[in-house]
């Protein structure tokens, strides 16, 4: 029987299966109270299965959650949370509690515990958003409802986990897949059915169109970070943040931290770097970047940054970004910082040849190219002249400085650190940007002080690869009550050893997270914790698993 999304109670029966042979049949899941899980398994194609566990039961409640006088929902200093609930009990909620959130350490953060402060216990949100409307006319204005599955290390869940696992020897394509252009975004729905895919699953965090992007470029869908198809590299890597490459150098699959580098050489032989590929000029999502990119600070006032920030921005007003035809057929204006800064566009051909330079942005050619400058970046390329060969030049690699690139690479920046490598659970927050923001890497020999964002429970999607090279795509919902609560990172590092991965990863996560199976939708996309039915939001992109013709 097909297992789709709407199956609440699975009662399929497990049977063996040679693909993959992770968790043993009968496992306890590594969460709640680590029962067996209720599981069931489909084979789309062979060596292509399709599994799902469900696990767990509720037992959280909806309550406010108080943010203190900075705005923020947690502190480091357990006296001023104490202060926080003290305040509130003298204005008459005695129920109001301190509640501890322990962020593990990692391979580059030290362990830490934050608090937070939480009023009140229902088992509506109905009447948590009742009591947060009440707390504002006491002057606790800034404060939302919570559903305690969030951060509740007891939670009981519960939880609903999908896999799509891919033996190296099926015969199907893995690849990334992005809409009409890489500056747009679609549904994964949308993706899979013009990849005719089996399967498939969101990709890259992004530029999302969101009242919390209040950086946003006003193009939702341009990647964070690495972004590669058929080893054409349209998306720069957030500079040393963990990746899925599909198909790399060496052959199999590979997760690991990746860099990049774009350079480009004029006829005179002078060198300038390209700061960015595909992107608005000036504004740089998520950080790790090259060149002047500096980061906004109210007591700092602008503070250099080349390592990744996770959702952040920086900003860079010298900058050369190359537009390719997949970008779209337009280039964009510079980032609004940066509104009435002189621009300078070189337009090339497919042989990076020069064929003109404007002051204004204007069309892509077909199989062009165009170099757009600001700053000291617009100086260098007003002094190209047309006629003139411009020689690129890109390299990606790992760490190491190995390159990773191959004839049909795929690669998607991930959204989250790494989450397991060579067989067991390690994370790296700071290396992707997830440490407190005054973090600089390397991380000192003692960690870096983590952000917080390893303790809140949300949608995954995550991809590991096992040590027989079986590619695994794993969705987890999440904000779903009744359904599924979702994992914090750690959990997720939890679930993908459980599943028999050697290496794994996050990509996109919360509302992002989407699994499509045969055009339809398997799992419970959720925006919010309070939403009442799926909603499948438009992404970047795609990782999609193709039928070979």
């Amino acid at each position: 029987m097909l297992l789709v999304a709407s199956s609440l109670q699975l009662t399929t029966p497990a049977t063996a299966e040679p693909t993959p042979d992770h968790p043993p049949l009968g496992a306890v899941f590594p969460l709640g109270d680590h029962s067996a899980p209720k599981t069931g398994s489909k084979e789309l194609a062979p060596g292509v299965t399709y599994r799902v566990f469900t696990q767990g039961a509720a037992n959280d409640v909806w309550t406010v959650w108080v943010r203190y006088d900075d705005g923020q929902e947690v502190t480091t200093g357990k006296t001023t949370a104490t202060a926080l609930a003290e305040r509130l009990r003298t204005a008459g909620y005695g129920d109001a509690r301190v509640v501890p959130l322990d962020s593990p350490a990692t391979a580059d953060t030290y362990a830490q515990t934050f608090y937070g402060v939480h009023v009140g216990s229902y088992a509506t949100a109905t009447e948590a958003k009742a009591l947060q409307e009440e707390l504002k006319t006491k002057g606790f204005a800034d404060s939302r409802t919570l559903y305690t599955a969030e951060t509740n290390a007891d939670s009981r869940g519960p939880w609903q986990i999908r896999v799509i696992t891919v033996r190296p020897d099926a015969q199907v394509d893995l690849r990334t897949e992005h809409g009409t252009n890489v500056s747009g975004s679609e549904t994964v729905r949308q993706l899979s059915a013009a990849a005719g895919a089996l399967a498939a699953v969101n990709g890259t965090e992004f530029d999302i169109d969101s009242i919390n992007n209040t950086a946003f470029t006003g193009h939702e869908g341009v990647p964070q970070g690495l972004y590669m198809k058929n080893n054409v590299l349209l998306g720069s890597p957030n500079n040393g943040r963990t990746a899925l490459l599909l198909n790399a150098a060496g052959g199999g699959h590979r997760i690991t931290e990746v860099k990049s580098r774009t350079w480009i050489t004029a006829p005179d032989k002078t060198e300038r770097d390209v700061d960015g590929v595909n992107r608005v000029a000036g504004q740089i999502l998520g950080c790790g970047g090259v060149g002047d990119d500096f980061r906004k600070t109210a007591s700092l006032g602008n503070v250099p940054r080349l390592d990744p920030w996770r959702n952040g921005i920086c900003y860079d007003p010298n900058e050369i970004v190359v537009f390719r035809p997949e970008w779209g057929t337009t280039t964009p204006a510079p980032a609004k910082e940066w509104a009435g800064t002189p621009v300078t566009e070189v337009v090339m051909n497919g042989n990076w040849d020069v064929l003109s330079l404007r002051d204004a942005p204007g069309p892509i050619p077909a199989g062009g190219r165009v170099l757009q400058g600001i700053g000291k970046g617009r100086e260098w390329l007003r002094t190209l002249k047309p006629g003139d060969r411009v020689t690129p030049h890109t390299t990606v690699t790992d760490t190491a400085g190995t390159p990773v690139t191959a004839p049909t690479l795929s690669a998607v920046g991930a959204g989250t650190p790494a989450l397991m490598r060579d067989g067991q659970v390690w994370l790296n927050p700071a290396a992707n940007g997830m440490a407190h923001v005054a973090c600089a890497l390397p991380a000192p020999a003692g960690g870096c002080r983590p952000s917080g964002a390893l303790t809140a429970r949300h949608p995954r999607t995550l991809a590991g690869i096992s040590p027989e090279g079986h590619l695994m795509l794993v969705t987890i919902d999440g904000r779903n009550p009744g359904a599924g609560v979702g994992v914090t990172l750690p959990e997720a590092a939890r679930v993908m050893e459980w599943l028999g991965a050697r290496d794994a990863v996050g990509l996109g996560s919360g509302g992002d997270t989407t699994l499509m199976v045969e055009n339809t939708l398997y799992n419970r996309p959720r925006d919010q914790w309070s939403d009442t039915a799926s909603h499948e939001r438009a992404v970047s992109n795609a990782v999609v698993v193709v039928p070979r013709s």
